[in-house]
């Protein structure tokens, strides 16, 4: 019997450690106000979460006030557990930020002017008019450095 006992405290302990670790959330678009500007994020083709390691979720309503936060916050990558994007291609659907190819674009009118959006593939991008840059994740990074 202590073996039975032993095994059901073993999953059940798995579940409530699965269900404790963080997560990322939808975004409530038209609801939700950005971590940094405070604006109500209102367009589902933008959108940026972080979740830290400790499970505060912030959202953001573009990559400026995302990467703003980030510095003002200084907070370091082991702080956070998942950065998201909203892709712009497929509104409403979020994907993690490593993920998802960023293009930076006169044709994308982003909410706070940074004029990146993410895609779920570079072909999905092509459809942008005018020229448009092309980023990885790491390469935007790179640009935002304080």
């Amino acid at each position: 019997m202590s073996k039975y006992i032993f095994s059901l405290l073993l999953i059940t302990s798995g579940f409530f450690a699965q269900a404790c670790s963080p997560q990322p959330r939808p975004i409530v678009f038209g609801k939700d106000a950005c971590s940094h500007c405070r604006m109500i994020i209102s367009d589902p083709k933008f959108g940026y979460e972080l979740v830290t390691t400790k499970g505060k979720v912030y959202v953001f309503d573009d990559l400026n006030c995302y990467w703003n936060f980030r510095h003002e916050q200084k907070m370091s990558e082991k702080q956070i557990a998942h950065s998201v994007v909203y892709l712009y291609d497929q509104s409403q659907k979020f994907v993690a930020v490593t993920e998802a190819h960023f293009v930076k674009a006169n044709a994308v009118r982003s909410p706070m002017g940074s004029g990146f959006a993410a895609f779920s593939s570079a072909a999905a991008a092509d459809g942008l008019q005018g020229q448009a840059q092309h980023f990885s994740w790491l390469q935007i990074a790179e640009q935002f450095k304080p």
